[in-house]
């Protein structure tokens, strides 16, 4: 199956902390990429796989040690069904806007547990950087018929930073 190009059809595009793939490295360092499991893999996957579109997220692993995923994604999913698309973090973002920002700070808060939050100012500067990062990426890689799907907390800025990128298309965002 061939994924439809930007602008040539009304494209899923689903934005989400992770790709929906585990990134293991073989014996000789290559990548091997293998699908994910959890409830959004399990919910939107059959969807993508079966309408095409693109899966943006942090592929699992710091920039740092990713080299051209790119390639390896082409070469590796293409009996997916659809594209997957990194958004490359280096270490620091991820400990700063995942573990400390988004972990530390944001789910504590929606569970109610305001004792446990860390709240410290490097964790939402690097949180609206990161941020700002997933809206460039889905940017890059949208076609004018698209519809955006952002999934949870994670990400609650996207859609704004999208707009400010004068992004139009449709943004839904599950929580």
């Amino acid at each position: 199956m061939t994924t439809p190009g930007p602008g040539d059809s009304h494209r899923l595009i689903i934005v989400s902390n992770r790709l929906p793939i585990v990134l293991t490295k073989s014996a000789e360092g290559k990548w091997q990429v293998k699908p994910g499991t959890g409830g959004l893999v399990t919910a939107l996957a059959p969807v993508l796989k079966n309408r095409g579109g693109m899966w943006i997220g942090w592929p699992g692993v710091a920039s740092e040690e990713g080299g051209d995923l790119d390639k390896v994604f082409t070469a590796e999913t293409k009996n997916f069904g659809y594209q997957l698309k990194a958004v490359n973090l280096t270490k620091e973002e991820r400990e700063r806007y995942y573990e400390g920002f988004s972990n530390e700070i944001i789910w504590p808060l929606f569970h109610d547990i305001v004792a446990y939050c860390n709240f410290s100012p490097e964790y939402w500067v690097a949180y609206q950087h990161v941020n700002r990062k997933f809206a460039v990426v889905v940017k890059q890689n949208l076609g004018r018929k698209d519809f955006i799907w952002v999934q949870d907390y994670q990400l609650m800025n996207v859609a704004a930073y999208l707009r400010e990128l004068g992004v139009a298309a449709r943004v839904a965002f599950f929580f």
